[in-house]
């Protein structure tokens, strides 16, 4: 049976457009520009010594947009000269240089074609000089010269490169020439192939080399350099420097195209046929819009123009093998959802997941939790290397970071792996069942359960040797005279039931609830022994909800509910608070359960990340079980169940002081908690103290 790839390449393809690219555009401009006029300081023809060389750099991921946006500058500068470029040029000198730059020459060389030359073996220099002259020639059709020959009239001399460049492209001295490099990351595995430079601890950096050979070919009059490709060895910031003081990397931000931009990508990409039909005119119909589509791509795709096209190629395939094929918003998300459409579209990135260690898988999988949560974290090589997608953002005050953008297609991809980890698999199946964006108000979900969790697997897989275990038997008298023990049979279910309404464009739209499949998903996960939590707005669950035993007494047991609270409140999580979770939980499960079941306990532990001043001081800031019979304020603690409130050193020691204060800064309900940081390297220890415990 042919793959499905074998299939695609007999259906008529589409030619697919540059859009959205206008801010990349005015600033690879304005750099090679700086170049341009500060040229004669590289060349130390000036004793002033302002400028250091930048060349745009694109280390992105797959489907980003490298290599198109690469292919189509130059087609881009004309495209963009009258309009996003009038600023630019209404300089003199500016104006005359984006004249002659939209009359450029543009080389294309694909670095993965790069390998040892003779008679130079081993020497990077030549070898890059000799891949640029290959690729020059394929350009214009002819066969690559001898090694040999061309070593003898070019050596590794900058002026005779370029000479010879000129002269198969057959283009003057004087004219523009722009060579991009593609493929940089051949480096992390090449670079053992060649004789480079180390520092003084001996170790090789080959895109020293790499960078320093393009800073002296800089130095040549009229020659211009962009730079792409994704890469372990590079680090993904702006201005990165390389070499001490030789070569500066400004990043080029090629961020997912936005709605509109997918509409006019639709618009404007033509089926290669001779009829040269809009791609639009194909997929839509009069009941789903060409902005319908856009909408349910982008949600799909996340803007990733990789992903974007390879969904669309399946589309207009799947359209060519049904004849009555009519796309509407539930075909859409039908196909979309397929195990063989998820494969296809993320293909490229197998290599690379599947050789992930399973540390960073898992952490793979949380930075997708909290990436499509919106929760921001430090963006670093680590997230670049596990297929994370960055999107540019300008901040009000003109600042520049980067967001996480992980597109669903690659949330099914993971998915595909997650069916024996229920926790994960309840989450991705709420990312799946709403669209994201609403998912702000209920980001915090997200880190109570995980710190919930933490604290179940803890002790549930070390129970001899759990502090929070003896912590508990000391709290709690009943814990102790049951003699309880986790068991095979105690599972614990992840409780998300966040349950609030915004209005959209002045319509009043409720999440989760109003969701039949997630209402399923919910149902199916709280029940408990036949114990259903009411899953109303005013009546959630706690995060984790689980099953003790006897050991002594099999008709002994005890539910056991963990709520993580705190994460928002100024001043720390109040006694109404407290009071609220208690009655939403231990009630209907005393009403429900216990009146029927003497031998059966419950016990809701409340586990604050910040207790307010007044409740820390009643609690003589420990931790505190109110039984049976207690009052805790106006409410009465049912037959039969317990209260418990662990103070914050019983929370710090468990959780960690350094995460437990990332997590407060994090959620703190001060400003704009959306821009608020969780940090990498706290997520990371969380996913290590996961690892360690599964």
């Amino acid at each position: 049976m042919a793959s499905l790839d074998e299939k695609w390449k007999a259906l008529v393809k589409f030619k697919s457009v540059v859009v959205d690219r206008e801010r990349d555009v005015v600033q690879v401009t304005k750099e090679l520009y700086d170049l341009h006029s500060n040229r004669e300081q590289l060349r130390g023809v000036t004793s002033s010594c302002n400028y250091r060389l930048t060349i745009p750099f694109a280390p992105h991921m797959f489907g980003s947009g490298k290599t198109t946006f690469c292919h189509n500058y130059l087609e881009l500068v004309q495209r963009f000269g009258e309009n996003f470029l009038s600023t630019f040029a209404s300089d003199p000198l500016r104006r005359t240089f984006l004249e002659k730059l939209k009359r450029a020459s543009l080389l294309f060389v694909d670095l993965r074609e790069l390998k040892p030359t003779e008679p130079k073996e081993r020497n990077l220099k030549w070898t890059v000089y000799y891949r640029m002259i290959e690729a020059c020639c394929t350009s214009v059709g002819q066969e690559p010269e001898d090694e040999e020959v061309v070593f003898k009239e070019c050596r590794t001399r900058p002026y005779k490169l370029v000479r010879k460049l000129r002269s198969i492209l057959n283009i003057p001295s004087d004219q523009y020439l722009l060579i991009a490099f593609d493929e940089v990351g051949v480096f992390d595995t090449k670079a053992t192939f060649f004789e480079l430079e180390k520092n003084d601890k001996g170790v090789v950096r080959p895109y020293n080399d790499f960078f320093g050979i393009i800073s002296q070919l800089c130095e040549e009059p009229d020659l211009f350099f962009i730079v792409v490709g994704k890469s372990k060895g590079l680090s993904i910031k702006n201005d990165v420097a390389f070499g001490l003081s030789r070569v500066i990397l400004h990043f080029i931000p090629l961020s997912p195209l936005d709605a509109s931009s997918i509409v006019e990508f639709l618009e404007k990409s033509l089926l290669k046929t001779p009829t040269q039909v809009p791609v639009c005119n194909v997929l839509c119909s009069s009941s789903f819009s060409v902005n319908e589509l856009a909408d349910s791509l982008l949600e799909c795709t996340g803007g990733v123009p990789g992903l974007l096209v390879r969904a669309i190629s399946y589309l207009l395939l799947y359209k060519s093998s049904n004849n009555n094929f009519l796309l509407s918003k539930e075909t859409f998300l039908i196909i979309m959802n397929s195990f063989l459409v998820t494969n296809y579209c993320v293909a490229t990135f197998l290599p690379r997941l599947i050789s992930l260690s399973e540390q960073r898988k898992r952490l793979l999988r949380m930075l997708t939790l909290l990436s499509l949560y919106r929760i921001r974290f430090d963006f670093d090589k680590n997230c670049a290397n596990m297929c994370l997608y960055r999107r540019l953002v300008i901040e009000p005050d003109r600042n520049e970071r980067y967001e996480v953008l992980t597109p669903k297609l690659l949330i099914e991809y993971i998915d595909q792996g997650l069916k024996d980890d229920r926790l994960e698999w309840l989450l991705l199946q709420t990312l799946k069942s709403q669209s994201v964006e609403f998912f702000y108000e209920s980001k915090c979900r997200i880190l109570e359960g995980l710190i919930a969790t933490l604290f179940y697997l803890h002790f549930s897989r070390h129970p001899t040797n759990s502090s929070m275990f003896s912590t508990l038997g000391q709290l709690s008298r009943v814990w102790n005279e049951m003699n309880l023990q986790f068991s095979s049979e105690s599972a614990a279910y992840y409780m998300k039931s966040i349950h609030y309404t915004r209005a959209v464009l002045g319509t009043e739209r409720m999440t989760f609830g109003s969701n039949d499949e997630w209402e399923r998903i919910v149902k199916e996960m709280l029940e408990f022994e036949k114990i259903y939590i009411p899953f109303h707005s005013t009546f959630h669950s706690p995060d984790i909800l689980f099953k003790l035993h006897g050991r002594t007494n099999e008709k002994n047991l005890m539910i056991v509910g963990i709520a993580c609270k705190g994460r928002w409140s100024r001043n720390g999580i109040r006694w109404n608070e407290i009071l609220e979770e208690a009655h939403k939980f231990l009630k209907p499960v005393h009403d429900q359960v216990l009146t029927s079941h003497p031998t059966w306990h419950c016990m809701l532990i409340i586990m604050s990340t910040q207790l307010a001043t007044n409740v820390s001081e009643d609690l003589n800031h420990s931790s505190r079980c109110y039984s049976s019979g207690d009052s805790v304020g106006e409410f009465l603690i049912p037959h039969n169940c317990e209260l418990v409130i662990l103070s914050e050193a019983d929370v710090e020691n468990f959780i960690g002081k350094d995460i437990l204060s990332n997590l407060r800064n994090a959620f703190k309900a001060v400003d704009n908690p959306h821009s608020r940081n969780i940090g990498i390297s706290t997520l990371q220890k969380i996913v290590l103290l996961l690892s360690k415990n599964i």
